[in-house]
């Protein structure tokens, strides 16, 4: 069962992680876009 919260703690925090970039890019959509996708292309999603 601690194997399972820990993977749903980590999926939680990636949705949290991608849905912070979503807000972001609806935000600063010209000025940090390219900066953005560059280090959001980097992320370690695959834990």
């Amino acid at each position: 069962m601690e194997l399972f919260e820990e993977e749903v703690e980590i999926y939680n925090s990636k949705m949290r992680l991608l849905n912070w970039l979503y807000e972001e890019l609806h935000i600063h959509p010209d000025k940090y876009r390219d900066f953005i996708n560059e280090k959001g292309q980097k992320l370690p999603l695959n834990l």
